[in-house]
């Protein structure tokens, strides 16, 4: 009589070599999240957390109160509000602005600009954070599967673009006289930039945020009712 091959190291009561779908599912999931940038993790971890997203919400209110507010005392010095809170910008508004600016309106501007580079990050994290809780309570099971979390970054592209004006405004006037036209433009640019980006950020976060808040009060009134 044959013996297959192998079978001699095989006991015939041994278990077929398989493998639990869940435990699969709960590997990849492991590894994916292992393999999430600071940035990600950082974005779950607000979104978990009641306390956190409110405080972003209360941070962004008072940074953006007080860059109001400095900008309001430019406006007095130099009759403008700081470029990043103009509307409508352009590099000959740029010019003829700067020739008013005094050493007191540059002071001031310094002062908008140190407050001005950590308001992006602290806005763009609340609005992040506010669409992740809004997925994580819509869509349970696509909140698990992680592959969303690749997209994070790109709610930043608002933020990035207003440090780059931020760097080029603050190098504008504080290299002024002369007018350095070509870093005045990327400050132009970057600012529209920021305004696309970022309003696309806030629509999508608010749409994912009253989602997820109907999708709990649906599931609410099903609980109750049953």
């Amino acid at each position: 009589m044959r013996v297959p091959r192998g079978g001699a190291n095989r006991r015939c009561d041994d278990p077929p070599v398989r493998r639990d779908e869940a435990s699969v599912a709960a590997a990849r999931r492991l590894g994916h999240a292992r393999r999430m940038g600071t940035l990600r993790r950082l974005v779950i971890a607000l979104s978990s957390r009641a306390w956190a997203v409110a405080l972003l919400a209360a941070l962004t209110v008072g940074m953006a109160r007080r860059l109001l507010a400095i900008s309001a005392q430019i406006e007095r010095v130099t009759g403008h509000a700081a470029f990043d809170m103009q509307a409508n910008l352009g590099v000959g508004d740029i010019a003829l602005q700067l020739a008013r600016y005094t050493p007191e309106a540059v002071r001031l501007y310094g002062e908008f600009s140190q407050t001005d580079f950590l308001f992006p990050f602290v806005a763009a994290s609340f609005w992040a954070a506010l669409l992740v809780w809004g997925l994580r309570r819509a869509r349970p099971a696509v909140y698990r599967a992680g592959h969303w979390a690749r997209f994070v970054p790109w709610l930043y592209l608002g933020c990035v673009f207003d440090w780059v004006e931020n760097i080029a405004n603050a190098w504008v006037v504080g290299r002024y006289p002369p007018l350095h036209t070509g870093v005045a433009w990327l400050a132009v640019i970057a600012k529209y930039a920021k305004v696309a980006a970022g309003s696309a950020t806030i629509v999508l976060a608010v749409a994912f945020a009253l989602w997820g808040a109907s999708a709990s009060i649906a599931r609410y009134v099903q609980r109750r009712v049953q």
